[in-house]
């Protein structure tokens, strides 16, 4: 399969929109129960980009129907870095991992080839997050100073699917050692969805 990554756009987001409501309706991976509206996927879009984090986006060049001449890009999976506790600026440094692949394309690669690109943008502290304290407020909002802080940390928070989830749901956290992530806790019985904790 031929795919490449690329930085999201806003014309990306409606398809980002729609692989994050498959895991939210269909999965445990996200404790995340009703599917967010279109409106609050473009918010965090906007909120995340502004704040100097990357999105990226893995897509799949197709031909469109249409037009043999003319390529069509369809977003196969996506990844981003957030703020953790974003609201402290003393958290700046440390921000937390998102990334999901469309539920056709999992098993062939998409996720590792979009966490390396990730990854690779923020080494060296090539990456600043402009974190802010009490955003939004025009009297009192502080942003991080020198154009925002390198990021130091990256997390990875994840649900353990017991049931569907690879080799009873260590699969994923397994993946992630592999990739240089490692294990810091367990929060056991925090989150319930689809009748299980």
């Amino acid at each position: 399969m031929s795919f490449q990554i690329r930085p999201a756009t806003e014309a990306d987001i409606p398809e980002v929109h729609a692989i994050n409501t498959h895991y939210v309706t269909n999965t445990v991976v996200t404790f995340l129960q009703n599917p967010a509206p279109l409106s609050s996927t473009f918010s965090k879009f906007r909120d995340f980009t502004d704040r100097g984090l990357p999105f990226l986006v893995a897509v799949d060049d197709a031909k469109s129907a249409g037009d043999t001449a003319q390529q069509q890009q369809t977003v196969i999976g996506y990844t981003y870095l957030s703020p953790f506790r974003g609201a402290m600026l003393s958290y700046g440094p440390t921000v937390e991992l998102s990334l999901f692949v469309h539920k056709d394309h999992t098993s062939r690669g998409v996720g590792s080839v979009l966490l390396s690109a990730l990854l690779e943008k923020i080494q060296g502290g090539k990456v600043k997050h402009l974190a802010r304290e009490h955003a939004g407020d025009p009297d009192h909002e502080v942003r991080a100073p020198d154009g925002g802080v390198p990021i130091r940390n990256v997390i990875a928070c994840m649900a353990l699917d017991t049931v569907d989830g690879k080799e009873g749901g260590e699969g994923l956290r397994k993946w992630y050692e592999k990739r240089g992530f490692a294990e810091r806790g367990r929060l056991k019985s925090v989150g319930y969805k689809k009748g299980r904790w």
